[in-house]
């Protein structure tokens, strides 16, 4: 099962589902002035790609654990310090179909949340929230250890972005709650300045020309009242 979270990319990107179930996915975080945020998540289109016996195994593993909450983005909800708002089904038969909400009351938790690490305990992700005057700012660090730098290599071609998509789509959208965008690196921003989405391509791009360690962020000013 293959899974993106906040942020997707080389070793960032496959973090964690593992087996085979696959989907589409919307991901949205509002993030308010004080840090504190709001999670949704919708996918759509879940499926195995295992044929017979295993495939349908894995997805009644699927829906036990989405029933029990003991999936894993649910764990790490609880585990940050946020709450499960809303977790149901939008179609209970294959493909399946669910939206889940989660509301993290501080900053220190949605950092929590978003603080990804390997199965050995090494950050792979490290999110930090600041906060001047009527500034707001959230920056990903991602290290990379110079024996594991991504290479460099083409992007891909139309036909080829297009059957990724075919495979699944999977976006992620910060939203800044009463402010505008100023800055942001690893990022699209919208028309309005008021949201942006997680540029896969920037990503990869910053991953494979820093030595040591990419930084991913996003800017805001908060509106006048």
């Amino acid at each position: 099962m293959e899974k993106t979270a906040f942020f997707s990319v080389a070793t960032v990107t496959i973090i964690l589902i593992a087996g085979c179930i696959v989907c589409d996915e919307l991901t949205t975080i509002t993030i308010r002035p004080d840090g504190s945020a709001d999670w949704i998540r919708f996918q759509s289109n879940i499926r195995s790609t295992e044929k017979g016996e295993k495939g349908a195994q894995e997805l009644r593993t699927f829906v036990a654990e989405f029933d029990a909450h003991t999936d894993s983005e649910s764990v790490r909800v609880s585990e940050a310090g946020g709450e499960l708002v809303e977790s149901r089904w939008v179609r209970r038969s294959e493909p399946y179909a669910t939206l889940v909400t989660a509301r993290f009351p501080k900053a220190s938790a949605l950092e929590n949340f978003f603080t990804i690490k390997d199965e050995k305990g090494r950050v792979l992700a490290q999110p930090h929230f600041t906060q001047a005057g009527n500034k707001r700012k959230l920056s990903i660090t991602i290290p990379v250890p110079r024996d594991e730098t991504p290479k460099s290599k083409s992007p891909p071609s139309w036909t080829e972005w297009r059957e990724r998509q075919a495979n699944g789509i999977s976006e992620t959208r910060l939203v800044v709650a009463g402010g505008y965008i100023i800055a942001t690196q690893g990022f699209v921003v919208s028309s309005d300045k008021r949201s942006c989405l997680l540029d896969s391509a920037q990503v990869e791009k910053l991953l494979s020309s820093q030595p040591e360690h990419a930084e991913l962020f996003v800017e805001w000013e908060l509106a006048d009242n």
